[in-house]
């Protein structure tokens, strides 16, 4: 068995990493934080990642819907919210 070998690191976070889910296509990485955001983070080499502002408490998880047409987080300020992943 081969070592792992890693492929790329996100970095961008101000917190802990809660949680982390790939979009259904693989093309995307969401990610939740101890620091109040979600991150989505385009696959593609050079691409920027986009932050999701709301919660007011640290992000404990975040999912895609079966179709990566929304995305649900859940946080410490007591809400489960929906996004809009993408336009």
């Amino acid at each position: 068995m081969e070592d792992p070998i890693l492929i790329r690191p996100f970095k961008g976070h101000k917190a802990a990493v809660t949680g982390v889910d790939f979009s259904p296509t693989t093309t995307a990485l969401a990610s939740s934080s101890l620091d109040r955001f979600l991150m989505i983070w385009n696959l593609k080499p050079q691409s920027r990642a986009f932050r999701f502002v709301g919660h007011v408490e640290a992000v404990t998880s975040v999912q895609f819907s079966p179709d990566g047409h929304l995305m649900a987080s859940a946080s410490q300020d007591r809400t489960v919210r929906l996004w809009i992943p993408y336009k």
